[in-house]
């Protein structure tokens, strides 16, 4: 791993991010780009008392000015001092997804504070956006995090042949800590728990690992499944696998990635398959 790209809209949620890709860097000796995108300036702004259409390029430019100083300050933390931080500004119709397509990372870092209720519905979460573009894996952090040094993680898995395969996870994860891994069995899930069990044999068996558990629970809908069950076990890490642009698999479609994303308490890392 050589470019940890950190997205961020320079608020104290972001920073949590940034903390956790300060400590990976270091430990993979890899260099962080840090990204802000500033609200191009051709977007039509409108004065709220006439309701007419005035100039705004004066005030991107200072925003622009702004978050450009607010990144080297940021860049410039004593704490991230051995540690090559790239600060980066982006600007474009496209948006932050186009921005963090032309940084071409090995691992994407970002804070979330999730959304609910109807802002969720509206919404929904920009951390979720982001992984269903990213083309490498996407590291999700909700809260502050001391050391980053997962040792309690759970797998959510679906029987999909594509994860027959070995995955090269962005940071050392070993294998005696991918050990739990988890199945949530909905209403509309006909599969029989023996052909699943069979199943995941035979993945455990073509990625090599032997040391494993897996756990089949009955759930309302899969997110909440997933969630309960990282919660009763005390995760402190979720991992989960994704289609990348042709959306999640099977048990990420709809809204179940959002509702894992927004509403975890612990990092979530979300792969590609």
């Amino acid at each position: 791993m050589k470019t940890i790209l950190v997205p961020t809209d320079l608020s104290p949620v972001a920073t949590y991010a940034l903390d956790v890709a300060v400590e990976l860097a270091r430990a993979n000796r890899a260099e962080i780009i840090l990204l802000h995108t500033v609200l191009n300036e051709f977007i039509p702004a409108l004065d709220p008392n006439t309701g007419l259409a005035y100039d705004s390029t004066p005030f991107y430019q200072d925003a622009l000015q702004e978050a450009e100083e607010t990144l080297l300050k940021i860049s410039a933390n004593p704490d991230y001092a051995d540690v090559t931080i790239r600060p980066t500004l982006g600007s474009s119709m496209n948006g932050l997804l186009s921005n963090i397509a032309e940084q071409h990372a090995d691992l994407i870092v970002l804070g979330s504070k999730g959304a609910s209720g109807i802002l969720e519905w509206l919404e929904g979460s920009n951390a979720e956006l982001i992984v269903r573009y990213a083309t490498c894996p996407v590291l999700v952090i909700k809260e502050p995090v001391t050391h980053f040094n997962p040792q309690n993680i759970v797998v959510g898995i679906d029987v999909d042949d594509k994860l027959k395969r070995q995955h090269t996870y962005p940071f050392q994860l070993k294998d005696d800590v991918i050990q739990q891994f988890v199945y949530v069995l909905t209403p509309t899930d006909n599969r029989e728990p023996d052909g699943i069990r069979d199943w995941f044999n035979e993945f455990a068996k073509s990625t090599g690992n032997q040391s494993y558990s897996l756990s089949m629970l009955h759930d309302k809908t899969v997110p909440e499944g997933i969630l309960q069950y990282a919660e009763s076990v005390q995760a402190d890490l979720i991992v989960l696998y994704t289609h990348g642009y042709t959306g999640l698999q099977h048990f990420l479609q709809g809204s179940v990635a959002e509702d894992v994303l927004n509403h975890s308490k612990v990092p979530v890392l979300i792969m590609r398959v």
